[in-house]
Parts: structure tokens; sequence; C-alpha cells
């Protein structure tokens, strides 16, 4: 099965796959499909943005009362209320918290109440409109294009989203991508004619977000590694292309 003919099967795919719903061998057969088609890893990371960001745009969310004692009940948890039967001077009965069965229990509660904020989160992604308007609320950033950077055995190593409302670009790296010691990555745009565009040195570790016009009129990006600061030569990289990647519209 094509699953390029059927975009909204890709999408829910990679939904369930970012939130972690997808196991066993259907997850690793997801995932040995995504290593060769680059629409589908763009899919998943696009939704393992959207995860990351829950915890900045849901309120707070407190499970009421009638939740606890069913989630109680369900797990047995009753009984770690009441105080521990009498035992034999020379071998004091265990308290309940130092009780195995009661930690196991507690961690499938503590999963359990992980798993209802996420459903709360995940319904309040819609807006809402207020009555009155909240000061100071940050925009929603919109992806307009979407780049994943790949080495030259296609394994992803860096994605792209670039903001074509305020022209904010984000690079977020994979785990397990490191910088060269004592070396730069710096960050190209590929026109059809014409030199490369340098889009900037990128900082060492971690997420970079920085400004970055008409990112849609390159077909292509790339990452080379340059001395510190970035290549001498303005015009093109001066030291070996590490990953490259087409830029394709979000929507």
């Amino acid at each position: 099965m094509d699953l390029n003919r059927h975009p909204d099967l890709v999408d829910r795919l990679a939904a369930e796959y970012a939130l972690g719903v997808m196991r066993g061998p259907s997850r690793r057969r997801f995932e040995s499909i995504s290593q060769r088609d680059p629409a589908i890893r763009v899919a998943i990371e696009t939704w393992r943005a959207r995860v990351q960001a829950l915890g900045e745009l849901a309120p707070r969310e407190t499970p009421s009362a009638a939740v606890w004692d069913a989630i109680e009940r369900r797990l047995n948890l009753g009984g770690a209320r009441r105080p521990a039967p009498a035992a034999p001077p020379q071998r004091p009965a265990p308290r309940w918290f130092e009780n195995l069965s009661f930690w196991r229990g507690w961690s499938i509660a503590a999963t359990a109440v992980a798993a209802i904020a996420l459903v709360v989160a995940l319904r309040q992604l819609t807006p809402v409109p207020a009555p009155v308007p909240a000061p100071q609320v940050a925009e929603e950033p919109h992806v307009g294009y979407v780049v994943t950077l790949a080495d030259k055995e296609s394994r992803t190593k860096m994605l792209v989203t670039w903001d074509d409302r305020t022209s904010e670009m984000t690079v977020r790296r994979m785990s397990g991508v490191t910088d060269p010691a004592g070396k730069s990555m710096q960050l190209w745009g590929l026109p059809k004619e014409g030199h490369p565009v340098s889009l900037g040195v990128l900082p060492p570790g971690g997420t970079a977000r920085f400004k970055a016009a008409s990112v849609n009129t390159f077909p292509a990006l790339a990452v080379s590694v340059e001395p510190p600061g970035g290549s001498p030569n303005p015009n093109a990289p001066t030291g070996p292309v590490i990953y490259t990647g087409k830029v394709i519209p979000a929507a």
C-alpha cells in the first residue's frame, strides 16, 4: 500500500506514533517505512512539535476527586489508606509507603493521570474565543514550509520549519546530532540558479531560531561544516556539505 496516496491516513498514523499510542509490531513497521519516506518523517516530526507545545498551549487542569476515587477503586489502592495490621514484635508489619505493591499501583495511577491530562490538553487545542481579549498573548506559530535535513544515508538529522507570516526559521536537531569539535555548522539556501545563499551559522546544540526571508524561493537547503564563525567565502561553503533536504509546503 502506497501511504503517500492517503495523506489523511499518514497524518493519523503519525499522530498515533508521536503520542505513543502506536505500539509493538505496528510501531516498528511504521518506523521502518518512515526511514525510506521523507514525507512520513516530516509528518512525524510535525506531530512531535505539536505534542511538545501542549505544555505551553494548554492551561493546567486538575482531575476532580471523582477521577481519583475511580483510579483508586480500579487499582485497588483503597487499602493503602488503612492502618497496617498488627504484627509480631520481632517482625513489624511494613508501612504502606514501604509496600512494593503500593508503589507499583502508584506508578500505574500516575500513568493514568498523565493520559487524562494529555486528552484534556488535546481537546483544548481548538481555540475558543474569550469574552475579553487576553493581553500579551503570543500568536501561535504558523508553519508554512518544512525541510527534513538528512545525511547521505537518508537518516534525518535536523528538522527546519519556517513561519511564512513572521519569517522566523526554527532548526531542531534530532537526538544524537552533535556539533563538530572546533567547527561551526552553517545553513545554506540552494537556488535553482546562481551561488548558494547563507541563511546563518547555527549556534552549538539545542534549537536555533532566527529570521530568514524568502526561504520558499529555495528548492532545497543544506548544512556544511565550516571554520568557527562560518565560511570565509560568503557565496559558497568551503567545508563538506553533511546534510541536505527539499523545501516542502506544510499545507
